[in-house]
């Protein structure tokens, strides 16, 4: 296979958050070699020239490249061309995430996407891993909000506990939460729609559905319960099982290969929305029961849902930057005597702005420091964001991305929430 010319292709350029990582990836201080892909041209010059920020001559740098699923053959020229493919076209399940990525595995390319939807997800682990490996294609579902901190986060915990308590300590328990100030598009409520159409993809079932093998969590909705290192209580949210699910499949790698690192067979992941009271907590794990039975069983609200907000709208750039995300990832040995807390702390809406910034450092990750991927991820098949590399993302983020993250041991600390 000849080198690629390009980098990164974008395709779905002209959604909503297509536009959103075609900004990130042009205006980059590593002026990336970019394709911006799509059905129609001419929608393509202009997310093109809407650019802000950059050059005349980078401008110009940046390629564009009509593609669609209709000519599968269009879809692996455009994998060809680059190192990596970020495919922006959701919601997945209707829009063909499953061939994209397999015409991306096809060729031996990298392919990342957004999804949310675990059938999707689950799809891939079945049918586009098998030629992953043959082509040392890295497939990597689920690299922005929906899961890369929740995923990256939970490994470096883990990562501060073995330092502390040594490689082949077991862990126990990892207690996630998160508190976030973020916007909704069409394209997100359509994600959610074509979820609620699937069997389960919403409930609190199959924890393992993603993992290669099966451990004996159990994922189930619960009440409000208290969250140490934020002195609040936390709920479950509507991203909590595919979130599990991610996670899951990076302690199945783990486990599967035998590394040093791995969580061991004692882990067990539970993940919470921070609210200010228990009341609230109470009320969103209400809300979010009735809303998930209500997707799920009649289709008149999935038919509402969309018309309310139609793909392509989202929240204005000032509502993103008035966004945040704040993660606080707590690990605990196997015994309890050992406990390592990561934060991960960022501006801007994390469903859209921050999701941009997410996906295209896993990208570039790929593209520009192939050697510091996990061995895991250099044989190829489907991976996690972890399961990627961990280290590399960890400092990419941090470096361009605007994230902060600390890792610390709190074995001795009271009030974790002081940090």
């Amino acid at each position: 296979m000849a080198r690629p010319e390009y980098d990164v292709a974008l395709y779905g350029a002209t959604g909503f958050t297509g536009k959103l990582i075609a900004q990130y990836l042009a205006s980059h201080p590593q002026s990336p070699r970019v394709i911006l892909a799509g059905r129609n041209k001419s929608k393509l010059e202009l997310v093109r020239e809407q650019l802000r920020g950059i050059t005349k001559d980078r401008l110009q740098a940046i390629t564009l490249m009509e593609a669609t699923l209709n000519d599968p053959q269009s879809i692996k020229t455009l994998a060809s061309s680059a190192k990596v493919l970020i495919n922006a076209v959701g919601p997945y399940t209707l829009h063909g995430g499953v061939q994209v990525a397999q015409a991306v595995a096809e060729v031996g390319g990298s392919y990342l996407d957004l999804t949310g939807e675990t059938a999707v997800y689950a799809e891939m682990v079945e049918k586009v891993e098998p030629i992953a490996k043959q082509t040392n294609a890295i497939i990597v579902p689920s690299a922005g909000f929906d899961s890369l901190p929740f995923d990256l986060t939970t490994f470096l915990a883990v990562e501060e506990v073995k330092k502390v308590a040594g490689l082949e300590a077991e862990i126990g328990t990892v207690l996630l939460g998160y508190s976030l100030k973020a916007g909704m598009s069409g394209g997100t409520l359509g994600s959610a729609v074509a979820i609620s159409e699937g069997p389960e993809a919403l409930r609190y079932t199959k924890p393992y559905w993603l993992s290669p093998i099966q451990g004996k969590q159990q994922l189930r909705l619960t009440l409000p319960y208290y969250v140490p290192q934020f002195n609040a209580y936390g709920a479950n949210a509507i991203i909590t099982p595919h979130n599990t699910r991610v996670v899951n499949r990076t302690w199945g790698l783990l486990e599967q290969a035998k590394v040093p690192v791995r969580y061991g067979t004692s882990f067990r992941y539970n993940e919470a929305r921070v609210n200010t009271s228990y009341l609230q907590a109470l009320f969103s794990t209400v809300f979010l029961t009735l809303f998930a039975l209500l997707l799920e069983y009649f289709r008149i609200i999935r038919f509402m849902a969309v018309k309310l907000l139609p793909p392509g709208q989202g929240p204005s750039l000032e509502q993103q930057l008035n966004g945040y995300l704040e993660v606080r990832t707590l690990a605990s040995s196997r015994d309890g005597k050992v406990k390592g807390l990561v934060t991960f702390k960022t501006k801007g809406d994390p469903g859209y702005l921050k999701t941009a910034a997410f996906i295209s450092e896993a990208a570039l990750a790929i593209a520009f420091n192939a050697e510091l991927l996990t061995p895991l991820a250099q044989q190829g098949g489907v991976v996690t964001p972890a399961t990627l590399g961990a280290l590399i993302l960890r400092e990419r983020l941090t470096k361009f991305a605007g994230v902060v993250i600390h890792a610390r041991d709190v074995t001795e600390m009271r009030n974790l929430h002081d940090i």
